[in-house]
């Protein structure tokens, strides 16, 4: 994928040039440059602001490790010169930015270790983390709401104890009181808890992490916790940074963002905030109010204009879009690209024939010299592993994109990611496969058959991953059709027909 500098105009530009102390949001649509254009205002900031930013230090938090990388690939060709008053662009200083890039757990392990509270220990020569597994946790909470049999609400499932332990630590609640009185919402029509019910919860809560405390332990939701626990424990906490921009803040907990906010010096107050609740991908939630953040008025610049996608991808994308019930959040979109390519939907009996397609696919996009910048995108780890064996036994380059140190966004190699791990991406040619319905939703994260916000989660993460293709998008199943994609407009989407696939591939009739 190309690392191209762009030109800012218009909003993009007034970014720039918002005030500069105090928070500001950036709340825009896919697509249209938040990430770049929050870089180019750290430029900015960095270059003109001399006396409020000597010695400054600019750190971006986002939640993803992909897009740390992606980020440190591009921040060299980050330029600055932008002119209020002109079109004219004067740099004064040399492009490049020098800014810390981090995922908030990695920020926060390191934080916590460094001021004496140890999340690994050695065992014969080895550093074992003290991060408690996901089999761990449901080992534990299994056995303590064992406890709470004869109780109504411990006939959940261990899955939905998690999920409320991981809220309510996200939550950062500081008291039963605290608990009982927030809303939860979004459960499924079975998932309604009465007071008694949350009184219980609690109990099983506090169990929870008692037991990890006598173990040792600690889960991933406890770093911002631990954070907080130690900046309120130093009366002159020094604060490390003096811009900080928060990407995919929609992605982040209460606790985490509260943790960041308590970060950036009291001198400027100069926290960016990206955002867009439509591409929600995690099981968060918070207002800006909730975390002491004013955005409100002229702090706030929304992008509206998608500057990736074809016209023919947004208006797929966003069909599926219109199946949420709270759209309420949402930026509307305006598309800035032509383009006559539909995106492509095919429905295979099995892998193999999947497979088959994609291969002839990938064939005609390198003989057309089309074939740099492609991704083929799956809904879980696992799958990759399958993918990456298919290109491998067909002798196209391939790249897993999990570990971040590895990844090289300038090579031409085919990507294969998690639906995930792409947010903040972009590629020319855009493959998600094994679109099944035991694969997406993903099963394992219902709480229950009616659970609506797990459905509604899955699908921004699918509308997300749709909008990362800039020309070609194929959307592939594998077996029985995810439900999403009948959400999708069939008229938006053109058919992959029998006749495109080999006679071999066609020996079994496809679901048209």
């Amino acid at each position: 994928m190309a690392l191209k500098p762009i030109i800012l105009k218009g909003e993009q530009k007034r970014v720039l040039f918002l005030q500069v102390t105090e928070p500001i949001q950036i709340k825009g649509v896919a697509g249209s440059g938040k990430t770049t254009v929050a870089l180019y205002r750290a430029k900015h900031l960095l270059d003109t602001r001399s006396n409020l930013f000597q010695e400054a230090k600019v750190a971006i938090f986002t939640y993803n490790k992909t897009l740390v990388k992606y980020i440190n690939a591009i921040t060299p060709h980050i330029s600055g010169g932008y002119q209020a008053d002109s079109e004219e662009i004067k740099p004064t200083k040399p492009k490049g930015i020098n800014v810390f890039v981090t995922n908030f757990h990695k920020w926060a392990y390191h934080f916590i270790e460094q001021n004496g509270i140890p999340l690994s220990k050695v065992i014969g020569g080895k550093r074992i983390s003290k991060t408690i597994s996901g089999t761990s946790q449901s080992i534990i909470v299994a056995t303590i709401k064992a406890k709470y049999s004869s109780q109504n609400v411990a006939s959940k499932t261990v899955d939905f104890f998690l999920e409320e332990i991981s809220w309510m630590k996200g939550k950062a609640f500081q008291s039963k009181e605290e608990y009982i009185d927030a809303k939860r919402v979004g459960r499924g029509t079975n998932d309604r808890v009465t007071k008694a019910d949350k009184e219980i919860i609690w109990r099983i809560y506090s169990d929870y992490n008692n037991q990890l405390k006598v173990n040792d332990q600690a889960d991933f939701d406890d770093y911002a916790l631990l954070c907080l626990k130690i900046i309120s424990s130093k009366p002159k906490f020094t604060k490390p940074f003096t811009h900080i921009i928060v990407d995919e803040a929609q992605d982040l907990s209460k606790a985490q963002i509260l943790v960041i906010s308590q970060l950036v010096s009291d001198e400027t107050k100069s926290i960016s905030i990206i955002a867009d609740a439509a591409q929600r991908i995690y099981k968060s939630g918070f207002t800006w109010g909730e975390v002491g953040l004013n955005v409100r008025g002229g702090r706030t610049i929304e992008f509206k204009k998608n500057y990736r996608n074809t016209v023919q991808i947004v208006r797929a994308a966003l069909s599926l879009l219109e199946k949420e019930d709270d759209k309420s959040d949402f930026t509307a979109v305006e598309t800035a690209r032509k383009g006559e390519k539909k995106p492509l939907v095919g429905y295979f009996h099995n892998w193999d024939q999947q497979c088959a397609y994609i291969l002839k696919e990938l064939k005609k996009l390198k003989v057309d010299d089309n074939i740099n910048s492609t991704v083929i995108l799956h809904r879980n780890r696992n799958g990759l592993n399958n993918i990456q064996g298919f290109l491998d036994a067909n002798n196209f380059e391939n790249q897993i994109l999990l570990n971040s140190e590895d990844i090289d966004f300038g090579s031409d190699n085919i990507k294969i990611c998690t639906l995930s791990s792409v947010k903040g991406l972009e590629f020319e040619n855009v493959f998600i496969v094994d679109l099944n319905d035991d694969v997406i939703p993903y099963p394992a994260g219902f709480i229950d058959a009616d659970d609506e916000f797990h459905i509604s989660t899955e699908r921004r993460l699918l509308y997300t991953s749709m909008t990362r293709a800039r020309e070609r998008l194929y959307l592939l199943s594998s077996g029985m059709p995810s439900r999403y994609l009948s959400e999708i407009d069939e008229s938006l989407l053109e058919k992959i027909e029998r006749s495109s696939l080999s006679k071999t591939d066609n020996k079994n009739d496809l679901p048209f």
